[in-house]
């Protein structure tokens, strides 16, 4: 039941990347009816939404286990996903690409205008999503490069929020993972002094897009946190990140972290 509210909450903002289906090599995962036991598990990184969804799927098909949170010492570390960023902005937006440094200029600078991304003389208003207490935020991370955002920069609670408000705001501008999408915003383009390229799952895994990273996971070395690696590794484990709006693991990467692990 709490699975469902979650896979709710999280289909009821976002519409899927049709094009993106999880690799049909990916083993479907096959619950171990004896396993009970605790872990800790721990993103490195890892977004929140997929730290919430990823455990509480793994409890529901493994329910006399438990996972908290926290990695361990000599324990393993596996990717587990892609996480794109998707640049977005209202759909009547000129622009269809910016550089990584206008992206920095625009979140950083107190009166941003879009001329200083190579659009018309008019103002900006950037939209941030609320991070929770420890949480990361890559976009952040990787275009602001530790600069705080500006006083203006607007912070909304949910990317649904988000949306809603780049679709009603002609100068606004945002960010979410890039399976994230709503009616009256579209995607740029993103450049880091290069090509400019889309949040596509393709650029994503060439690493043409600049704002794609893997996502890890680390975890203890017992039965429990290997069943759990086993599921993200799994059909069902890669369906929940593209639900989340992350893009699934190639499968040439998952194949050798399920040989690491001796999954197979």
């Amino acid at each position: 039941m709490k699975r469902r509210f979650l896979l709710a909450a999280l289909l009821s903002f976002s519409a899927l990347t049709p094009a993106h289906a999880v690799d049909e090599r990916y083993p479907d995962y096959e619950p171990r009816p004896e396993l009970a036991g605790e872990a800790h598990v721990a993103g490195a990184p890892a977004p929140a939404s997929l730290l919430l969804l990823w455990p509480e799927s793994f409890r529901m098909a493994q329910p006399e286990t438990a996972l908290h949170p926290g990695g361990a010492e000599g324990g393993v570390r596996i990717r587990a996903a892609v996480e794109a960023i998707a640049v977005l902005v209202n759909a009547e937006n000129p622009l269809a690409c910016i550089p990584l440094d206008a992206l920095h200029t625009l979140y950083t600078d107190e009166n941003p205008s879009w001329s200083m991304a190579g659009g018309p003389s008019a103002p900006v208003l950037a939209m941030a999503r609320e991070t929770e207490p420890g949480e990361s935020d890559f976009f952040a991370e990787a275009a602001l490069k530790g600069a705080p955002f500006a006083p203006g920069v607007a912070r909304v609670a949910r990317y649904s929020d988000l949306l809603d408000r780049l679709a009603a705001t002609p100068g606004g501008i945002g960010y979410a993972p890039a399976g994230y999408r709503g009616d009256g915003v579209k995607a740029l383009q993103v450049s880091d002094g290069g090509d400019c390229a889309a949040p596509s799952a393709s650029s994503a895994y060439r690493a043409d897009y600049p704002l794609a990273r893997f996502v890890h996971l680390e975890g203890m070395k017992n039965e429990v946190s290997l069943a759990f690696f086993d599921y993200v590794l799994s059909q069902d484990g890669q369906r929940d990140a593209v639900i989340a709006g992350f893009y699934s693991l190639p499968w040439v990467f998952a194949e050798e972290e399920r040989k690491k692990l001796r999954l197979d």
